[in-house]
């Protein structure tokens, strides 16, 4: 079956002196007050990785419903508050080819 469905994923590592009860907060907040909100969303998992990594993964209808978002979100208050929690000058490190990760989900949602 083939859809036009786009899953965006988006690895960061927190701001130091946040905690993950910080951020789950402010996920939470992001999500009722904008994504939830926001045409095109279909659903989002927050995962963990071993080495403290985060990844946000979102289900989109399509293409022009990610970009959409993607241009709104940080100008909206609850975007704000969560992105702020994010280290924007640390990198998360790509894996090597054809290896498995594995995440524990800390929030679902949709």
């Amino acid at each position: 079956m083939m859809t036009n469905q786009v899953i965006e994923f988006a690895p960061f590592h927190l701001a130091e002196g946040k905690s993950e009860s910080d951020l789950v907060a402010a996920s939470e907040r992001f999500q009722a007050e904008f994504l939830n909100e926001h045409k095109g969303f279909i659903r989002r998992s927050l995962v963990k990785h071993e080495d403290g990594a985060y990844a946000d993964i979102v289900v989109w209808a399509d293409s022009s419903a990610s970009e959409k978002a993607f241009a709104a979100a940080g100008q909206h208050e609850a975007g704000q508050a969560y992105f702020s929690l994010i280290d924007m000058s640390r990198e998360h490190q790509p894996r090597k080819a054809g290896a498995m990760e594995f995440f524990s989900v800390v929030g679902t949602y949709g």
